[in-house]
């Protein structure tokens, strides 16, 4: 894996306040004076959080959930069915009960109805009674179904974050922060980070007394914004931050199951860190959709109490147990697949009808990620093909699947993830298409696998302290990525496996002329670096962590990749 420093050398930081590195660091991320930087360090949830009514069509929004109040009338929320849309929907429900508003919910099934508002679902709602649909994390590719409410006597309010389209659909409202000409200044929310905004707006509008209240959700939004992989800057980080705290202390029943079933190691006394949500949160409520139904977790997440939540989490972690059987399994296949035919190619393409529907994403992602290629990995049905793309930074697929919507049924999604369906006739002839465009955009690319390093250091740079300042940079995540630093030409004073199966390593590193001592943990990198001698000359990439051990506390490194020299 290649090396590349985003800096070489520590600015000087005369006259700051801050050590070296944290200046150094906080340049890098483009916060250059004092007002941006105390918002960074310390975000402030009523400082930093915008009013909800920016969103240019927000008061229109209110006033119309206002009149169904009024008049008694039914609410049918249509979510999407990943982790995203599932939280969106819970958001909106909590919303409806409390405001004392009938509402109907509805997520489609992910195999049979796929993303976005369908016929079904708009049939549904018109036989339950609902004179008002709200879609959430979806909508704006949805003119046929919304063209459909209208005729059958519903409005539709579009509630989403993704790809605009040049022509809108004939909703009654659209609240989305990347509509053209949009005059909410965050454009980065994910879908329950807009449908938090339309909550708090609602609550201004119809019921104030309660928006106190509405902090309790932000476990719920903290959720939603790291499982759709947002970048945690702005007020997303706030949203983040703050829901990290109400997670760690959360009064919703579902997390509670969850939390105890999984046996997640977090709670009141071990804050919760947004890695928690993706690697552990996240994937057990995508595991709804991908092998059962998103109403489950759905379901968890508005359990009342743990008598009822307890057999849904139990039932949830089944799934996500499978889950990781199957992907790891699919995943293996298609990585062996995208080595052997797509060594020399941009773009990773595969389809069959083995590759689960439900996973699709997840195996797009982590090889997109492994290989750092954009990839499309689709399931094969009898005459059309489904699935998902994920993507490196350099290259939008929105974009491109753009320029190929001539030859595919349905599709949408944002520049980083996509999906699509088509006919398995044009397959061929759509990837020799959308490949000619990664091949383009990417001719100058270096794709070969990268590891971004933020800066080197000095063993005498790293220190408790600087541990703790570090911190203040939390939550970690797409667009604030936890520094990574290099030690270079250090030598390793004691190597060993660590954990069943000699999967981890443990080491402990020194400068070149001794003096000081580290210690180090490299997890799940045994098998790469088993060969690693005692007196060998290293170069090490990590990130800085502390490490607790029988009531004592000491400094650590955890190793993310080492280049062996000397």
């Amino acid at each position: 894996m290649r090396w590349h420093y985003k800096q070489t050398i520590l600015p000087e930081s005369k006259g700051s306040t801050y050590h070296p590195i944290i200046e150094a660091l906080l340049t890098e991320r483009g916060l250059l004076d004092e007002e941006e930087r105390k918002r960074f360090l310390v975000p402030d949830y009523d400082r930093d959080t915008h009013d909800p009514f920016l969103f240019s069509q927000m008061q229109r929004v209110v006033e119309r959930f206002g009149q169904a109040l009024e008049n008694k009338e039914k609410v049918g929320i249509f979510g999407d069915f990943d982790a995203d849309g599932v939280t969106s929907s819970v958001l909106m429900r909590e919303a409806m009960l409390e405001l004392g508003i009938d509402s109907e919910v509805y997520i489609p099934e992910k195999l049979s109805e796929g993303h976005g508002l369908n016929t079904k679902a708009v049939e549904f709602f018109k036989e339950k009674g609902v004179s008002l649909v709200v879609t959430l994390d979806c909508g704006m590719m949805n003119h046929e179904e919304i063209a459909l409410a209208n005729s059958l006597g519903m409005e539709v309010i579009v509630v989403d974050h993704h790809h605009v389209p040049e022509v809108l659909p004939e909703a009654y409202a659209i609240i989305n922060p990347k509509l053209p000409g949009e005059t909410y200044p965050f454009r980065e929310l994910c879908g329950a980070g807009t449908t938090f905004k339309v909550v708090q707006a609602l609550f201004i509008h119809l019921k104030p007394e309660g928006s106190d209240q509405l902090k309790w959700l932000l476990d719920v939004v903290a959720t939603g914004t790291v499982a759709d992989v947002m970048p945690l800057i702005g007020e997303n980080r706030v949203l983040v931050k703050y829901g990290l705290i109400v997670l760690s202390k959360t009064r919703r029943a579902g997390f509670q199951a969850m939390i105890e079933t999984g046996k997640l190691p977090f709670g009141e006394s071990v804050l919760p860190t947004a890695r928690d949500i993706g690697f552990q949160i996240a994937p057990r409520i995508n595991a709804a959709s991908r092998m059962a139904h998103g109403m489950l977790a759905h379901d968890l997440l508005m359990s009342k109490s743990l008598d009822s939540a307890k057999p849904l989490s139990v039932e949830l972690e089944k799934h996500n147990t499978e889950r990781r059987k199957i992907s790891t399994t699919t995943a293996d296949a298609v990585k062996k697949l995208a080595e052997e035919k797509f060594l020399d190619k941009k773009f990773i393409f595969a389809a069959h009808e083995d590759y689960p529907y439900g996973i699709v994403g997840l195996i797009a992602g982590r090889i997109a990620n492994e290989l750092r290629k954009p990839a499309c990995i689709m399931t094969k049905g009898e005459t059309e093909s489904r699935g998902s793309f994920r993507s490196v930074p350099e290259f939008n697929v929105i974009e491109a699947l753009e320029e190929c919507s001539d030859i595919l049924v349905k599709y949408g999604g944002h520049a980083a993830a996509a999906g699509m369906t088509i006919h398995n006739d044009n397959l061929d002839v759509f990837y020799e298409r959308f490949n000619a465009l990664a091949e383009a955009k990417l001719a100058t690319v270096d794709t070969d696998p990268l590891l971004v390093l933020d800066m080197p250091v000095m063993l005498e740079h790293l220190s408790p302290a600087l541990y703790r300042d570090l911190l203040k940079f939390a939550p970690f995540g797409e667009g604030n990525p936890e520094p990574v630093f290099g030690l270079e030409k250090v030598v390793l004073d004691d190597v060993r496996f660590v954990g069943a199966g000699e999967k981890h390593l443990k080491l402990r590193i020194k400068g070149m002329n001794g003096g000081r001592v580290l210690d180090a943990i490299a997890f799940n990198l045994g098998e790469k670096f088993g060969d690693l001698l005692v007196g060998q000359e290293i170069d090490i990439a990590f990130t800085l962590d502390e490490n607790t051990w029988n009531g004592n506390t000491t400094l650590q490194l955890k190793v993310v990749d080492i280049q062996a020299g000397g």
